[in-house]
């Protein structure tokens, strides 16, 4: 398929026909899923999977100690990822869609109240204190 030409080599490109697409000819390709490597639920069984591993395999040396402390160092972080998830986040959803779903709040306010609570307040307070004198 490849012609040389005046020193260059330039490639033929066939037609495409309908028959070489697979949609065209009947069979679909499957749909592969996205996999995520870098998130949480990989972490989170990479981790289990050194904690079951030191577990069951003592450690022998100085560096199988070592896993074994990580590996449960990163069980703690697992679990308070899975705390802070589960139970403070999904607190404040439900507060911000019971808020909104009674009008009481609107969603800039929200933000301002639950993200930066005291942000408001110390722009109010360091404006009411007289500037302090450097001169010495």
């Amino acid at each position: 398929m490849a012609a040389k030409s005046a020193g260059r080599t330039t490639i033929a490109s066939r037609p495409a026909t309908p028959a070489a697409s697979p949609a065209a000819s009947g069979r679909r390709m499957p749909n592969l899923p996205d996999w995520r490597w870098r998130s949480f639920p990989v972490l989170a069984a990479f981790i289990a999977g050194l904690l079951v591993d030191s577990i069951l395999n003592p450690p022998a040396s100085d560096a199988a100690v070592v896993v074994r402390v990580v590996a449960v160092l990163g069980a703690g972080y697992c679990l308070a990822h899975l705390f802070i998830v589960n139970t403070i986040v999904a607190r404040r959803i439900q507060a911000r869609q019971k808020a909104l779903a009674t009008g009481e709040t609107d969603e800039d306010e929200w933000v301002d109240e639950v993200v930066h609570p005291d942000e408001n307040a110390g722009l109010a307070a360091d404006q009411s204190r007289p500037e302090p004198d450097l001169r010495r």
